[in-house]
C-alpha cells in the first residue's frame, strides 16, 4: 500500500487520511502531521503493575484514574474527569483490542480482527435474499437454544452480505454462548465497525471482556456504553457485575439500582440489590454476616425455574431479535423509505387480504371486534390468522402481535415461510409470543387475566399494538385453568374490546355433520364474539375434499353466510363460490 500509514497499535497498514486504523480502531496520525516536540507519555492502562499500552499525550491532559490503584470511582466522576467524545470511541475499543490480543498471546490462541478484503463487491440482491434466509434459519436455531447449529448459517449469511451486522452481533452471541470468547470478540468488533454505536455490540464486547477476565478494560467499555446508551438496562446489569466483581459495591448498587428504575421487573437486578444490600449490612455489623448468607442462599435453593442469570440470558438473545425485528424471516430492506415508525391511525375495518373475501364483508371485519376463526384439523386456521396479521404489517403499517400457545415461535415462523408467507414488514411491527412467554405471562399473576393484561400492555407501549391473533382458546383455558368457561370467555372478550384492538381467537372445531348438515353446537364463545370465521373440510367426492369458509357471525355487517370455496396459493388465500353441494 503506497504511502501508508503504519499504526502504532497493531502495525497494520491504512490509507493516507484514514483517522482511525482499519484493524483494531486506534486513532492514527498522517506522517504529514509534524510530530510534537518532547511529548510526555501517559499510561493509559495498568494492569497488576504490568503496563501494557502506552500513548503520548499532552501534558495539560490529566490520564483517567485507575481502578487498581486508586480504588473506587464512581461513573460520574470518571465522566467529569475524562469527558470522552461519544463520537469517537476509538481509545476504549483500541485498549479493548490490545487487552484481548495480549490474553489471546498468552494463552496462544489466534486473535485477528476482521478486515474487509479490497476487492470484495457489493452484494448483489439476489445474495441479499440468500444472506437473510440464511439469517431466517440461524435465528430458528438461536430460538431454541441450538449455538453450535447456529454458527454455519451465519457464516454463511456474513460470507454473502458481510455488511450487515445483524449476522455479527449473533455469530459472536453464539461464539460467545460457546466459551469461544476470541471468535466473538471478532464478531463484536465488526459490529461497531459497521454500527458505532450499536447497544447489543457494546454490551456483548463488555461480557467478552469479563468472560477473559479483564475486568479493568471491560469497565472502562461499560462506562463508555451507559454514557452512549442511558437507558438500555443490560448494559447497566454488566456494569454492575463488573463493580461487584471490581469490590466497588457502592457504584454496583448504583447500577442494579439505575436497571429497576428502567425495568422494575428485573428479577437478576433485584436479586443483586439485595445480596449487595447484605454484604454492605455484613460490613456495618459482621455478626449478622453469617445468617444473611444462609438466608440468600436457601432463597436461591428454593427457587424453581430457571435462575435470573439463566432469565437473562434468555433475555439477552430475545433483545437481539427484538432489536433486529422478531420477524426474521421478514426482514425490512435497509433504508426503505416504506418502513412506519408510528401505529398507523385505525382505520374503520381491518381487511383480511384474503382475496374475494373482504367484498363480502362490506371491506372487512369492522375495528374493535373480537372474531372466533374456527374449524377442524388441518383446515389453515393459524395459517389464516398469521397471513392476516402479515399482510396488515405490511401493506396497512398496522401494529400487530402473535401469541402462540401451543408452537414454538421458530417452528411457527418455519412452518409460515415454508408455505410462502414472505413480506417485508418494517421493524417492530410483527411480534411473536411463543408458549414459553405465554406461560411466564399466565403463571406470574395470580389472576391469569392480570398476567396476560400487564404482557400484552407492555408490548402495546413498546411498539404499539392494532391486531392481535391468540392461538388457540383451547390452549388458553388449559393453561389459565379456566374454572367457569363462559364467565372467562366473557372476562378475556371484554378486556380485549377495552384494549381498543381487534382480536382474532383460534379455536378448535371438528366437524360434525348429520344428513348433510354441519353442526355447530352450543359454544359459549360463538355467543360472545362479534364475529365467527369458520374454516372446514368439504368432501366433494369419496376421494377428494376441498377447503372452505363460512361467515357464520359478523356484527354490524351485510354479508354472505354460505359456503365460499377457499384456496391457498403462493402465499396468498382466495375464496370463491362454491361449485358443488
Amino acid at each position: 500500500m503506497p504511502n501508508s500509514i503504519l499504526c502504532p497499535g497493531c502495525s497494520s497498514l491504512n490509507r493516507p487520511d484514514a483517522v482511525n486504523c482499519r484493524v483494531c480502531g486506534r486513532r492514527i496520525e498522517s506522517p504529514a502531521v509534524p510530530s510534537r516536540k518532547d511529548p510526555s507519555v501517559a499510561l493509559q492502562r495498568v494492569t497488576s503493575g504490568e503496563v501494557f499500552t502506552a500513548v503520548v499525550a499532552e501534558t495539560t491532559r490529566k490520564p483517567s484514574p485507575d481502578r487498581a490503584t486508586e480504588g473506587p470511582a464512581t461513573a460520574a466522576a470518571t465522566a467529569t474527569s475524562v469527558e470522552p467524545n461519544l463520537e469517537d470511541n476509538s481509545d476504549v475499543l483500541a485498549a479493548a483490542v490490545d487487552g484481548i490480543r495480549a490474553k489471546a498471546q498468552g494463552e496462544g490462541h489466534r486473535f485477528k480482527p476482521y478486515v474487509r478484503s479490497s476487492n470484495r463487491k457489493a452484494p448483489t440482491p439476489a445474495a441479499q435474499r440468500e444472506a437473510a434466509k440464511h439469517l431466517h434459519d440461524a435465528v430458528a436455531l438461536l430460538r431454541e437454544m441450538r449455538f453450535a447449529d447456529a454458527i454455519e448459517p451465519l457464516l454463511k449469511s456474513i460470507s454473502r452480505d458481510d455488511d450487515d451486522r445483524r449476522p455479527w452481533i449473533l455469530l459472536a452471541e453464539a461464539y460467545l454462548r460457546l466459551g469461544r470468547p476470541y471468535k466473538s470478540a471478532v464478531g463484536y468488533l465488526r459490529a461497531l465497525e459497521l454500527s458505532p454505536k450499536d447497544e447489543q455490540a457494546w454490551l456483548g464486547l463488555g461480557r467478552v471482556l469479563r468472560m477473559l477476565g479483564d475486568t479493568q478494560t471491560a469497565a472502562a467499555i461499560l462506562d463508555r456504553a451507559t454514557l452512549i446508551h442511558p437507558t438500555h438496562a443490560e448494559t447497566w446489569v454488566e456494569r454492575g457485575l463488573i463493580y461487584e466483581s471490581l469490590q466497588n459495591l457502592p457504584e454496583a448498587a448504583a447500577c442494579f439500582a439505575k436497571v429497576l428504575e428502567l425495568r422494575p421487573e428485573h428479577r437478576l437486578a433485584q436479586e443483586k440489590s439485595q445480596e449487595i444490600g447484605a454484604k454492605v449490612a455484613q460490613s456495618r455489623a459482621s455478626a449478622a454476616a453469617p445468617l444473611a448468607t444462609v438466608q440468600i442462599a436457601s432463597a436461591a435453593a428454593e427457587s424453581l425455574g430457571p435462575t435470573a442469570e439463566e432469565e437473562r440470558e434468555r433475555d439477552i438473545l430475545d433483545e437481539m431479535e427484538e432489536a433486529f425485528s422478531i420477524e426474521t424471516s421478514l426482514a425490512a430492506e435497509r433504508g426503505s423509505a416504506a418502513v412506519v415508525t408510528q401505529a398507523a391511525e385505525a382505520p374503520g375495518r381491518v381487511r383480511t387480504f384474503v382475496e374475494g373475501l373482504d367484498e363480502t364483508l362490506e371491506g372487512g371485519v369492522p375495528w374493535g371486534h373480537v372474531v372466533l376463526i374456527e374449524g377442524a384439523p388441518g383446515t389453515m386456521k393459524s395459517s389464516l390468522g398469521f397471513s392476516i396479521l402479515l399482510q396488515n404489517a405490511a401493506r396497512a403499517g398496522l401494529h400487530c402481535l402473535y401469541l402462540s400457545l401451543e408452537e414454538r415461535g421458530s417452528s411457527l415462523l418455519k412452518q409460515m415461510g415454508s408455505l410462502g408467507l414472505h413480506l417485508e414488514v418494517p421493524k417492530g411491527s410483527l411480534v411473536v409470543l411463543d408458549p414459553r412467554s405465554a406461560t411466564n405471562l399466565l403463571g406470574e399473576k395470580k389472576d391469569w387475566l392480570e398476567g396476560l393484561r400487564e404482557g400484552i400492555r407492555s408490548v402495546k407501549e413498546q411498539r404499539g399494538l392494532d391486531l392481535i391473533v391468540i392461538d388457540s382458546l383451547e390452549a388458553l383455558e388449559v393453561l389459565a385453568k379456566f374454572k367457569d368457561r363462559r364467565r372467562e370467555i366473557y372476562r378475556l372478550f371484554e378486556w380485549l374490546r377495552d384494549l381498543g384492538i381487534t382480536s382474532f381467537l383460534v379455536t378448535e372445531r371438528p366437524d360434525w355433520v348429520v344428513a348433510g348438515h354441519v353442526l355447530q353446537g352450543r359454544w359459549d364463545e360463538e355467543f360472545l364474539a362479534d364475529g365467527v370465521i369458520h374454516l372446514r373440510m368439504h368432501l366433494v367426492t369419496d376421494s377428494t375434499a376441498q377447503r372452505r369458509l363460512r361467515v357464520v357471525k359478523m356484527r354490524g355487517t351485510k354479508h354472505n353466510t354460505g359456503y365460499l370455496a377457499m384456496d391457498f396459493d403462493e402465499g396468498r388465500f382466495r375464496v370463491t363460490r362454491a361449485m358443488s353441494s
